[in-house]
This record gives structure tokens, sequence and C-alpha cells, in this order.
């Protein structure tokens, strides 16, 4: 047999074994009991099995079965003979406690009972003890060293918190008929005088029994002594399962009387279960008695609406008094008395139960006015209550005892009380919620049963059709196997809770590969508890439009945890989309978002479901259909509404979170004959933080910049117009064939330097029949920035497009050189980082020029100047959903740093987009709701940024939302940009802007109150623009000295005598005149030829 990993959740191993009672299989024989396994790493369990003796009828009133596995069978199942002798000498004790042989360690080490050392040889810590529920699930491990004999009040008390308060009562009770409706309703009006009690008796027994009870219990206070109360006191549960089986009988011609007859028995439940007598708990069972014990008197009146109303004001009632026992019995002796409010609440309880006790007198027309002590007298304390309050006002109030472990345990002391494990969690817990919660128990449990009951008196008629369908094979939606409902059993079913995580290759519920749930295999969806195959079927619905008609949708968020409370209303169209339609008419209703951790519903009804559930919802008055949590602060739900003859006519949804005033609640009103809306969807509240309306507009302060400028478009146009410089020796024309002349980074950016290219064309001026062509030996750049007074050499120049150097032009002839020349950046913008595409880094503050120069082979130069002016680019704007834009311009960079505060609808009304970051409506009651709790007027936001952090391009932005403590909403955004120079000077700008309308308003109006601003405009001095040199007249000079003064350098003018410009311009007009007739004069020689 191998060992099996075992968790929380697992199925528990089934086993058989050898006792003295026989061969024993554990699910077999603990049937549909809790039952606990546990075993003692050691040689022996005796300690354990004293405590299993001793505690024996608590165990047996829980119904649990025992059984402990031992290495040492002999011995231990002697001593267990002997001990429960010694605790228990009634005949059959002891039958559910079996002792089973495991001398080899078998089945121990099928539990991971015994010791095991892992491949690191550390050893593990042995299992000692299962919990298993009547689902064979494991539902409580303890591992060594703690003990059964240690933890036995711990598992006993979990058994009693989770199992069901309607145990064991049977839906035959409530004696519908196959339209679900009891003989009340087409009969004559009367009870089985078979087994009844007469209505009046039953009344006096039950005064009668109250008052002796009473003196009892008043008589034990003041003597001491509460031997005899015991005794005494147990009558009343025996008088409270009298007046149980009157209603029995009176539930099965008034189906709306069957809630208090299941209610009164759970209640029996528990105190029958309780260890000790309560004073308090057996005061309001007797109240409650004493008010049943009236009802049988209706069989003798006719029932009218009123009486109807009372009737269900018990019924309410009683469940508020079922929870109330089930919640104090379930809390530990040392809690139950410090919690100096429990009388509080049970005197609460009594009041309600003798407001109804009288309206049902009333209504029924009964005079005892002798025995209207019971619903006047107080509600008794036990001596131990005294003790403790007088524990908690010496030692600082409740709230000091309760968190202070040190007094709690003096306490038990001194009260000769056992302290367990969660007495601290009970103190610090709230008690309404747990109150809430039981009552929400009792209400689904009553609920199931009444609603068992309907649908099988209604498949009463089909009888014979249920019984052949029971061999029809159906495909389980859990698992997906198929299975029949003849061998369909609790643990048939095995499926994981979530889906499967392709990403991960793993289940998002447990991380393993074999499922971890188990249960009955079932052939509809549904949301009783979460299974991986639920979360495809149900997002099949949810996401398309096709799937659903939405009637109604409400959503709340918490602005503290963000957490969403959803509830929505609508008819289904397809199970999925482009799917088929439901063969009935159906509803969906969700409540809360689908999680394998959270509560939730996601269920549907058809008119055939709702036919039932309106006759369940008349009996029971069960309106809530789901709620998610108890807390009154924050919750979703859904609930049924009825119309004034009992028929469900609509539903309502509500959903609040605990940062709301008011929950959202809408009525959808609906037709169950046909699943469609009979009316128009009513607005019953409007939840969310909602704001007043200003009286009066929002007027914001005016911006401040401190900034530089940049041109937006180009200074100047690039100059065309420079001329061929060359020497008499070397007759060439040198013209500009690109435009612009220049171009800038045209394919690649680099941050270290600007890479330019140009095209220029030369002309050998030569006659043609000169034999005097021009050989070009090397092309050289130079570049100076206007202003400058010098021409400096590129880093490197290169020709393109082919051309190798050197190369002949012939006379009249032109060669077009295509070149790129590379400029060097400075250290200051090296450092920035910039790559510029298309345009030069070091020309964006003012222009530069290239001096290209050819020297020929005889080290004749000739130059032409080319002008580069930066293009300008669209430099950033308001775009047109901008709401604000504010910038600052850094000439050194040549970069404009802003932020864009616009609309964005498609986030929801309301909702603004600063930079890249969204802040929605939900967002926004956030921030609200922050300054409001603190007080705090001016809120920063976490959207700011640090740009390019360590370089010289670094800027950042902060923006704050400035609220209206008055008017309780933000009415706009503050937004500072910064821009740092450690060497040069600094840029900011501050600016607001309003806040778009989001949210709800009241229609009340207030008057405004401004934020108080806490940040500030940094101090900077004015930004004083420098002169920017756009254009010289240093290439225009003709200057007298020679030049080239170093053909090596490539620097300095060229060398001519100083000739007027009109002489110049004659001699240029006779050499173009020269030109063109040396060129009629080879054609007229080439046509001479041909002829």
């Amino acid at each position: 047999m191998s060992r099996a990993l075992l968790n929380t959740g697992s199925i528990a191993p089934n086993f058989e074994g050898h006792s003295a009672a026989g061969s024993i299989k554990l699910h077999q024989w603990s049937g549909d009991s809790w039952s606990i396994v546990f075993s003692h790493p050691g040689s022996s369990f005796s300690k354990e099995l004293n405590e299993v003796a001793r505690r024996l009828p608590d165990i047996d009133r829980r119904g649990i079965k025992v059984i402990g596995l031992s290495r040492n069978w002999r011995d231990e199942s002697q001593h267990w003979s002997k001990v429960l002798q010694h605790y228990n000498s009634q005949p059959g004790a002891g039958r559910n406690v079996q002792i089973i042989a495991d001398d080899q360690g078998r089945l121990c080490d099928l539990y991971a009972m015994l010791p095991q050392r892992n491949s690191s040889g550390v050893v593990s810590d042995p299992n000692t003890v299962f919990l298993v529920d009547p689902m064979k699930v494991i539902r409580m491990v303890l591992s060594y060293p703690s003990l059964l004999s240690t933890a036995l009040t711990q598992i006993l008390r979990f058994v009693d918190d989770n199992a069901g308060p309607l145990q064991d009562i049977p839906t035959e009770i409530f004696g519908l008929d196959a339209n679900g409706r009891g003989q009340i309703y087409g009969q004559e009006n009367k009870v089985s005088d078979s087994g009844s009690v007469d209505a009046v008796t039953v009344v006096k027994n039950a005064a009668s029994l109250v008052s002796n009870i009473g003196k009892d219990v008043s008589s034990s206070d003041a003597s001491g002594s509460s031997n005899d109360t015991v005794t005494q006191t147990t009558d009343y549960i025996q008088h409270a399962m009298t007046v149980m089986d009157s209603l029995a009988d009176l539930g099965k011609v008034m189906p709306f009387m069957a809630p208090a007859f299941v209610i009164i028995k759970a209640i029996i439940a528990v105190e029958q279960r309780a260890r000790e007598v309560d004073a308090k708990c057996t005061d309001l069972v007797q109240r409650v008695t004493f008010m049943l014990s009236h009802l049988p008197a209706l069989k003798n009146i006719n029932v009218t609406d009123s009486t109807r109303q009372v009737v269900d004001r018990i019924n309410d009632v009683l469940k508020k008094a079922a929870a109330l026992i089930q919640t104090y019995r379930k809390q530990s002796a040392v809690a139950r008395r410090l919690s100096v409010h429990n009388k509080d609440r049970f005197a609460s309880c009594a009041s309600s139960l003798s407001q109804c006790t009288n309206d049902l007198m009333v209504s029924l027309q009964i005079h005892q006015t002798t025995q209207l002590d019971i619903l006047t007298r107080p509600v008794p304390s036990d001596p131990e209550d005294e003790a403790a309050n007088q524990f908690i006002t010496s030692h600082g109030g409740i709230d000091a005892v309760k968190g202070n472990e040190t007094l709690i345990k003096q306490f038990a002391t001194e009260m000769k009380l056992t302290v367990d494990d969660n007495v601290m969690e009970q103190l610090n817990t709230n008690i309404s919620v747990v109150l809430q919660q039981n009552q929400d128990r009792l209400e689904q449990s009553l609920n199931e049963s009444v609603s068992a009951s309907v649908v099988e008196g209604i498949r009463g008629l089909a009888a014979q059709m249920n019984e052949n369908a029971k061999e029809q094979t159906f495909v389980c939606v859990q698992c997906d196997k198929e299975y029949r409902d003849s061998t369909n059993g609790e643990k048939s079913c095995s499926f994981h809770r979530a889906e499967y995580d392709s990403w991960n290759k793993t289940y998002r519920c447990c991380s393993t590969q074999n499922p971890c749930q188990a249960g009955h295999h079932r052939s509809e969806h549904h949301c009783d508890y979460p299974y991986g195959n639920f979360f495809p079927f149900a997002r099949n619905i949810t996401n398309y439009t096709d799937t659903t008609e939405k009637w109604t949708e409400i959503e709340d968020i918490n602005l503290e945890t963000s957490k969403k409370l959803t509830a929505s209303v609508a008819r289904l169209l397809r199970w999925k989309s482009r799917g088929a339609q439901p063969e009935l008419p159906t509803i969906l209703i969700r409540v809360g978002e689908l999680s394998i951790s959270e509560p939730y519903l996601f269920k549907t009804f058809n008119t055939k479901d709702l036919e039932v559930l309106s006759k369940v919802v008349d009996i029971t008055h069960q309106l809530v259909i789901f709620r998610i949590w108890h807390s009154e602060q924050e919750f979703a739900m859904a609930e049924w509404v009825l119309s004034s003859a009992g028929i469900i006519s609509g539903v309502k949804i509500t959903a609040k979170a605990a940062t709301s005033d008011k929950p959202y609640i809408r009525f959808c009103p609906i037709d169950i004959t046909s699943c469609k809306l009979s009316g128009d969807v009513r607005s019953l509240s409007e939840g969310g933080l909602r704001s007043y309306k200003p009286e009066t507009p929002y007027i914001l302060p005016e911006v401040q910049r401190v900034t530089g400028s940049l041109h937006e478009k180009a200074p100047r146009e690039v100059r065309k117009d420079f001329k061929t410089r060359t020497t008499p020796d070397l007759p060439v024309i040198m013209k500009l064939v690109s435009d612009p002349p220049l171009v800038a980074n045209p394919q690649f950016a680099n941050p270290q330097s600007d890479y330019f290219t140009g095209a220029i064309s030369v002309f050998n001026k030569h006659k043609v029949n000169s034999m005097e062509p021009i050989s070009v030996a090397s092309v050289n750049v130079f570049y100076r920035f206007i202003g400058e007074k010098k021409y400096q050499p590129v880093k490197s120049v290169e020709i393109l497009d082919g051309v190798t150097l050197p190369y002949s032009i012939d006379p009249r002839q032109t060669l077009t050189l295509k070149f790129g020349a590379v400029v060097l950046r400075s250290e200051e913008d090296v450092k920035m980082d910039a790559r510029w595409w298309n345009r030069a880094f070091v020309a964006r503050q003012r222009p530069l020029r290239f001096k290209v120069v050819i020297t020929d082979i005889d080290e004749e130069e000739c130059s032409l100047v080319l002008d580069y002016v930066c293009p300008t680019f669209d430099l950033e704007k308001a775009d047109k959903d901008d709401i604000g834009y504010f910038y600052i311009d850094d000439p050194l960079t040549w970069k404009r740093y802003g932020v864009h505060i616009a609309n964005s609808s498609r986030n929801g009304p309301g909702a603004v987009q600063i930079g890249s970051d969204t802040l929605n409506a939900d967002a926004m009651k956030t921030i609200v709701y922050k300054a409001l709790k603190t007080g705090e007027s001016e809120i920063p936001l976490s959207i700011g940024k640090e740009n390019d952090e360590g370089k010289s391009t670094a800027w950042s932005w902060k923006a704050w939302a400035l609220v209206d403590l008055s008017c309780r909403r933000l009415y706009a955004f503050k937004i500072l940009i910064y821009k740092a120079h450690s060497t040069a000077q600094s840029y900011a700008c501050m600016g607001y802007v309003n806040c778009p309308d989001y949210g709800g308003f009241y229609e009340e109006s207030r008057p405004i109150r401004y934020a108080t601003e806490v940040a500030t405009f940094p101090t900077l001095p004015p930004h004083i623009s420098s002169p920017i040199i756009l254009d010289d007249e240093f290439d225009a000079l003709v200057p007298d000295e020679a030049w080239p003064l170093s053909k090596t350098s490539g620097v300095g003018p060229p060398s001519q005598s100083a000739i007027s410009d009109e002489v110049q311009q004659r001699l240029a007009s006779i050499d173009n005149n020269l030109s063109r007739l040396a060129i009629a004069m080879e054609q007229l020689v080439e046509i001479m030829k041909t002829r």
C-alpha cells in the first residue's frame, strides 16, 4: 500500500483493519458521520484513550466515530476496556470507538503517522490525528507534538462550527402536494388527532414549566447550589420537543408553519450537544417554547393576512434566536464570560420574542394575563458573568483585557477554566458578523429543505418517469465523465477547483496534477462551489454581446482596498456566442466576481425554476438569493421581491462598499412566466462617494513659467549665392547640385557626431581644342559656425557614387561630386546623447558652413561655400483632446519637455489622462476619500516621472490633486515640470487645470473651499536669451592677400589680383561668349566632315 500525500481537502484513504468487533472498512463503517483517525508515533497512546473515554458523551452527542491505529493492539485494547468502564457504565457505550491492529505500521504509514527522513536526511514530524467529514474529505490534520489528548476540544469545536444546522430533518414534514401547497389551501383546516397535543394544554404546560424553572434557577443562584438545577432545567429541552411535535402535524396543513418546526429542532439539537447548562440559553429557549406553544391554536381560526404576517415575523425572530444560541454555544467558556455584550444580545432577542408573542396572542384572541411574567422578566445572569464583569472593571475595561493574553489566562485561572488556542481569536472577532453567518447558514439550509419538499411534491406526478431516468447516462460537467444516477455517490466525482494554467502548466487551486476536490457528479453547471470547468462555461456567456440582454448592473468599489462589489440581472439569450438558445426562457443573476477563493453567484433560473421558487419563497420568506459578505458596511446581494399575492415579481440587487455612504440598489421587475421585463428598472438608491455641487465656479491660479525659447520655423533661408573661388591657373566653375546644399544624418544618427552629405559640380573652362584637362587630385572639406573667423577641417570626408581620385575633367566637361563629411560634437553635446535624423545637432542654435576645397595635380586650389541652416521640426503642442498642456523649452538640449492633460472618455465618464497615466472616476473618488480621511486637500499623485536620470537631458514632473473638502470633490490638477542644469540655466513650469465632472452629485449645493497648497514654484532666476548670429560677411569678402596661405591646411582666402566687380563681370561675359563660339565651331567642323 503506497503512502499518500494527505492534506486538508484530500480524500481520506479507505482501508480495512481488524478490531475487537471484527473486520472494519473505514468508509463503510463511518457512513454519514464525522470520523477521527488517530495514532501516536511512540509505542502507546494510552493518554489518548483516557481522553476519548472521558469525553465520550461529547463525542457521541455529535455522532463522531473514532478509530485508533495501534501497533500494540492487545495491550491497548485491554486498556480501552478499563478506561471505558471507569468513565462510562452505560450499556453499549464506546461502540463508535474502535482500536485497529496495525502491528507492522502499514496503516500508520498510509496516513504518514510514522517518522520519515527526506532526501536530506531530516526527520519530518509525523501526523497524529485526521478529522474526516461525512463526505470522506480530510478537514483537519494534526502533526506531532499535537496529539488527540490535547486537541480533542479543538476538534469538537471544529465539528460544531462546520456541521449543518438542519441535519436529519425530513422534508416530508412540510406535507406539500404536487402543486407545492398544503391542505390549508384546498381542504378543511384541521390537524390530525393522531398523536396531536391540544393547543390549550400545550400553552398551559409551557407556561407552567417556564414558571417553575424560572423559580428553580433563581433559588439556585441564591443558594449557590446548581446540582438540582441542572436536572430540572433539562426539562426545558423535553418540553421544547413536545411543542416541536405539535408543530410537525400543524406544518403538514399549514406549510408556512414549517420553518418554525425546523428552527426549534435546530435549537434543540444545539442545546442537546451543550456540555453545561446556561441560564441565558435556558431562558431564551423557554421564551421560544412559550411563544410556539400558541401556534396550534391556528387550526381553530381563519388565517388572515395579518395573522400570516405575525407568523412571518415569528420565523424571522426564531432565526435570530437560533443563530444567537448557536454562536454563544460555540464560544469557549472563557470567551463566553468575557464577552460582556452577550447579555445585551440575549436581552434584545428576548424583547423581540416578547413582542412577537404579544402580537400572536392578540391575533389568536388569547387572554392569559396571569402568565405574562415570562414576557416581562429580565434575562438572568450566571454567577460567572458577574465575576467576569468585576474582573473586566478592575483591569481597565474589555478592550484592555481582550488584547492581553496574560490577563485572560489570569481570569481563566481564577475561574478554574481552561484556555484553548482559539480564545484570543474569539474575543477579538466581530460577533455580529459571526451571528449573521450562522443565521445565513440556517436560512440556506431551511430554504433547501423546503425547496426539496416542493420539488419532490411536483416530481410525484412523474415518479415512474424518474424511476426510468435512473439508468439514463449523463455527462458530468465537473469531470467530463459519464455516470448514472444509480451509481452516483458522495465521492464519485473528482476534479480541480480551478482551471488548468497552460502558462505555468499547473492548476491554480493546488499546483498538482491530481484532482483536489471530490463530490457527486453533476449534470448541470452550478455555482455551489468552484470547479475548473465552470469558469470557461461562464466566460462563454459573459464575454460576448450576443449571449445576454443586460437589464441592470451595479458596481461599487472600496476606495481603500480597490475591491469591487458587483451585481447584475440579465436575460440569457445563448449559452455561448452564436450557440444554442435555452430550451425555456431563462434569466441570469450575478453577484460578485468569479473566483476560486471569494464567494460569488452565477446562476440561471428558467420559468420552471421560478415557478418552484415562488412557492418556496412564499412559504419560507427567504428572500435573499445570495449575499457575498455578512457585514452591513460592505456587501453585494440579490433578493427576490414578492407581490401581494406571494408571487415573485422581480429581483432587487444591492452593492455597498465600506467607503460609501449609501448602497446602490436597483429593482428589476420580471414576469416569471416568460422571463421578460414587466416594467422599467427602478433606481432605489445611489451609492458611492458622491459630491456636492459647488455654489460658484472654481478660479485657478495663472501659469508660472521660467523657460527658454525654441524657434518653430527656420530663422532664415539657406543661402545658395556663393561663387567659385579659384586661381587663373585653375579655370573651373563650381556649382551646387544638391538642394538643400547640405543634408544632415539622412540615414544614421550618432550621438558623438553629425554626418552631412552634399553634391557639387566642377566645370573645366578650358577651350575644347585646348587639350588641357583638369585632374582633380583631392577633395577637402572645412567647416565653421556663423560668427567664427576661421574654418577647421571636418573629421573625415568620403567621395560617394563611385568616383575615384585622381579624376580628369576634359575641357568643357563637368564632374559631379557627391560627398559625405563628419563633424564631431563638443564634449557637452556628446553627454546629451542626442540622436537626430535629418537634422544636425551641432547646428541646432546657429547655422554652419562648409568650404569644399578641390586641389589639382599642380596643387592649384578652388573652393565653394555651402550653407547649412538646421531645419525645424514641429514642436509638441496641445492636442485637440487636451484640457491642459504645460511645457518648458531648453535651448541647450533643444527640446520641449511637456505634459498633456486630456479627456479620456474611453476609460469612463470624467476620466482624465495625465501624461501616460489615466485617472478614472473611481481613482478620483479614492483621492477624495483619502483627503476627507486625512484632512489634507492637496494630494500628491503617484504618476509623476523622473526622466533620463543621470543624463544632461534629465527632467521631471509631478502632479497633485486639489480637493474641495466642502463639496467633497476633486476640482483641479496641479502640474510642476522641472529641468535642472548644473552649469546652465534651470527651467520650471507650474500650471493648473480644472477637473472634468465625474461620478454623481447630490442636489445640495455648498460653498467652495480651495485646497491648502503645500507644493510651491521653485525659486529660479529669470531666463535671459543670448543673441544668436544667423549670418555674417566672412565668406563674401575679397581680401588683397594671396590665397591660399597654406596649401596643406586648405584655409585662407584665394590668391588673385584686385579687380573691380565691373571688370570681372565683363571678363566673365567675354569668356562665356568665347565658349559658345568654340562649341559652334566644333559642331560646324563635324558637319563638314560628314559631307
